[in-house]
């Protein structure tokens, strides 16, 4: 399990707690730490926005970018190809020192003159989010020209990753760690903050039927969302490289991030494709199976195993529109019991539900 020191101050005061006195306290709470990464950076690595981009005269794949770093406007001439599509970005102005002990120069490139470089997550020491530079947006806070970026605690974070055993599956989140801490701390639980931006969740009851025809040693629950054109922030990208959470496309970040802040079990579905065209609300059996397993059916045909996979057919995308989320919670002796006597082939789920 990986956390980062940000992402559990949504949950837990840790302004008087430093790095050493938190490890110290996991370890203590039966969390060993394996490891600890303090992300920082050079002070001459700043917020910048680029105010135009033209096209090198002499070389097709180069730009020529005008950026306010706050204090001026300089000249940057970027490689990347999604430059012209940024607005607030990741600038090392000359002096900066970057990993690898590279400085940044005063340059000149196919004859232009270029001030500073603007950066790729990579060349900060940072996972790799993104093809080309880092696209900056308000999710780490308030955008300040000529803001150094270590002065982001979002940004510049402490990434911790605890050996979690198995029966310690209350622990496979961001809250149940943070939970554990505000207990070891004496320490108030944050509730979980947010705001509703979207309004397009329907009436499941008219849109989806589920049955089962026995009592399942399981709890499901659902929701109906449609959804055109989701994007994730740039917190959002961050955070799941931080704790090495890869997902191909906006849909499955999402429930990514959702399940490893929250540790509850999510499956996206398809509407559109389980109801293939029908006008008559999508309906699901779930039945407990002979061989240890729970099947969860539509219209006879397997779409999923609780706890160990989904048919690929299925899935929903972030192009999908209409979504049918799933949440659920099958006792993890069940799941493991069920993967191991059929030979199950088992996905990324696996690993949260068997614990």
């Amino acid at each position: 399990m990986i956390v980062t020191r940000s992402w559990l101050e949504e949950y837990i005061d840790l302004s008087d707690i430093d790095n050493g006195r938190l490890s110290a306290a996991l370890n203590s709470i039966g969390l060993e730490v394996d490891a600890v990464d303090e992300h920082t950076m050079h002070e001459k690595v700043v917020v910048g926005e680029v105010v135009s981009c033209e096209k090198h005269p002499d070389a097709d794949k180069l730009n020529v970018c005008q950026v306010n770093v706050g204090s001026e406007m300089v000249q940057i001439v970027c490689g990347a190809a999604n430059v012209v599509d940024a607005k607030f970005v990741a600038v090392a102005t000359v002096g900066a020192v970057l990993p690898g002990d590279f400085k940044i120069k005063k340059a000149k490139l196919r004859g232009l003159e270029s001030m500073g470089m603007i950066c790729s997550s990579s060349e900060l020491g940072l996972p790799e989010l993104e093809d080309g530079i880092m696209i900056l947006d308000e999710s780490i806070g308030e955008l300040e020209l000529g803001k150094p970026l270590n002065e982001y605690p979002k940004f510049a974070d402490t990434v911790i990753d605890i050996e979690l055993t198995a029966n310690r599956g209350d622990c496979d989140s961001i809250h149940g760690v943070a939970r554990d801490l505000c207990a070891a701390f004496d320490k108030e639980l944050k509730s979980y903050d947010f705001e509703v931006k979207s309004r397009n969740v329907l009436g499941v009851a008219r849109e989806f039927q589920v049955n089962s025809s026995c009592k399942v040693p399981s709890f499901f629950c659902y929701s109906i969302v449609e959804e055109d054109g989701l994007r994730s922030n740039f917190l959002e990208r961050l955070r799941l490289g931080f704790v090495k959470q890869e997902a191909k496309d906006n849909l499955e970040r999402a429930v990514a991030y959702a399940k490893h802040e929250s540790g509850v079990l999510l499956r996206a579905y398809d509407y559109n494709k389980l109801s293939k065209g029908s006008e008559e609300p999508v309906s699901f059996e779930i039945r407990e199976c002979e061989n240890s397993t729970i099947e969860v059916r539509c219209a006879k045909e397997l779409v999923s195993i609780a706890g160990v996979n989904q048919n690929d057919n299925s899935k929903a995308s972030e192009s999908s529109g209409k979504i049918l989320l799933e949440a659920s919670y099958v006792d993890p002796d069940f799941v493991v019991e069920g993967v191991s006597v059929n030979k199950l082939e088992s996905d990324e789920l696996y690993y949260n539900s068997s614990r």
